[in-house]
């Protein structure tokens, strides 16, 4: 019995270590060439003395982040970089002396404009650090999220990764995205969506096992 409720408590310390993490997350969306999309960068907390935010955005060429606006629950300056574009597309984003109110919801408006040569592709979110009010870092997991290019440009359905070739690191590519450990591989979202039903899946990777066989 004593055995028995010391993996009880163990088992709840886990859950309650897991839903008092603080997150971050954006939706993915669609744009195209010219088009300016706004999106909301939310923000789950359990600190309530948060008062700065940094952190590194990765994006894809021909995606540029050309605004970000507080909401309600910031008060105070946002200083973006400029997209150091010599490697990557990636720049910096800063809240700077400020302070958050609240413990969910939206944090940050991110307006985006894409020209012709965006392909559908991933942005992620790194370095994702608050500061609370004595000076002590809360760290964030990275945040990846999906930018489908409303572009139009021949696709080849099967071709998760871009390299044009239909083979095993397709199917690789898409069991990476459904486990959300894709990281900085390329990434084709209509090519990967092969049954065209707007979602990836383990669906689709099998359909690519059978295009590959040649049973497709």
């Amino acid at each position: 019995m004593r055995k028995k409720i010391i993996f009880l408590v163990m088992a709840l310390m886990c859950l309650a270590n897991v839903s008092k993490a603080e997150s971050i997350s954006v939706a993915g969306f669609s744009i195209k060439d010219g088009e300016t999309v706004q999106v909301a960068l939310k923000l789950n907390n359990t600190h309530t003395d948060l008062t700065a935010f940094s952190m590194t955005m990765q994006l894809p060429a021909g995606l540029q982040l050309v605004e970000v606006t507080p909401t309600a629950r910031y008060q105070g300056q946002v200083v973006v970089g400029e997209p150091d574009t010599r490697e990557r597309n990636i720049c910096g984003l800063d809240l700077a002396l400020g302070s958050i109110s609240g413990t969910s919801g939206d944090l940050l408006i991110l307006t985006f404009t894409a020209d012709k040569t965006l392909k559908t592709s991933n942005v992620t979110i790194t370095d994702i650090d608050f500061i609370t009010t004595d000076r002590k870092h809360v760290t964030v997991d990275d945040v990846t999220f999906t930018v489908t290019s409303g572009n139009s440009f021949d696709y080849m359905l099967g071709d998760a990764n871009g390299s044009g070739n239909i083979d095993v690191t397709d199917v690789m590519t898409i069991v990476s995205y459904v486990l959300n450990n894709l990281g900085d591989a390329p990434f084709v979202f209509n090519n990967a969506d092969v049954n065209q039903d707007g979602t990836v899946n383990v669906t689709d990777a099998m359909i690519i096992v059978d295009m590959i066989l040649g049973r497709g």
